[in-house]
């Protein structure tokens, strides 16, 4: 396992944790450093050391695991993002048609924005978020998964109302691809933004555009992904050009 105090955990540039009741300490602590560092190569004495806490065993008495951690910062961040979102795609027309992709996709990307700018530790979670995604070892529970991003389903089911075009089975993979995509672009993004990563040339309009240049061109890349046909897995194998007749 990596060993972050070798690396440069303890002198890394990381915001302040807020001052709080204990569990809140560790959450925040939690969700900074696996942003920065990853879900595995944290420890539980990292961040108890972040949060403050002189007992070693802190973490373990209020969560139960790191892993427990893990569930309790997703549940504590992702219910203002899923309250958010129902209450945006409550508040849309009844039935939806074509005009109405644009609403769409700005209850797909803008809680999560939202939550961004509200929250000083908001860029943290959206990189927590895509790291829990990816990793199996981290899940959380299918109960709290599902109550939690309840309104992630509702909103794929309205999606693919609306693509009547796209072959069922492909239309569930194409609102999965979104789904996913919204948070890793996100994540990446602010991850560049940070510092986290060295800057390539490639990246330097991404870094030095407008934040809501970067928030229309992901809500521009759903309303053109829930529009586009279906072009069939013939485009998925090279085409060799015809040759001429000698």
């Amino acid at each position: 396992m990596v060993n972050l105090v070798e690396t440069g955990v303890n002198r890394a540039p990381v915001r302040n944790i807020r001052r709080g009741d204990t569990k809140e300490r560790l959450m925040d602590a939690g969700e900074q450093l696996f942003s920065r560092y990853g879900l595995d190569a944290v420890t539980i004495r990292q961040i108890n050391q972040a949060a403050g806490q002189r007992n070693t065993s802190s973490l373990l008495y209020h969560f139960g695991s790191k892993e427990g951690l893990v569930e309790a910062i997703f549940i504590d961040r992702f219910a203002g993002i899923n309250a958010r979102r129902h209450e945006m795609l409550a508040a849309l027309p009844d039935p939806l048609n074509e005009e109405h992709i644009p609403l769409l996709a700005q209850a797909a990307v803008l809680p999560f924005v939202e939550h961004m700018h509200k929250r000083e530790s908001g860029t943290d979670f959206i990189r927590f978020f895509a790291l829990v995604y990816s990793d199996p070892q981290f899940r959380v529970s299918s109960e709290v998964w599902r109550e939690h991003t309840s309104s992630a389903r509702r909103l794929a089911q309205m999606a693919m109302a609306l693509m009547p075009h796209v072959p069922q089975e492909a239309a569930i993979q194409r609102v999965g691809l979104m789904a996913t995509s919204v948070f890793h672009w996100l994540a990446n993004w602010h991850r560049l933004i940070r510092g986290d990563t060295r800057e390539r040339v490639e990246e330097h309009a991404t870094l030095t555009a407008p934040p809501d240049s970067f928030v229309a061109n992901i809500i521009d890349l759903i309303i053109a992904a829930v529009k586009a046909p279906y072009s069939g897995p013939e485009i998925a194998t090279a085409q060799q050009p015809d040759t001429p007749a000698s």
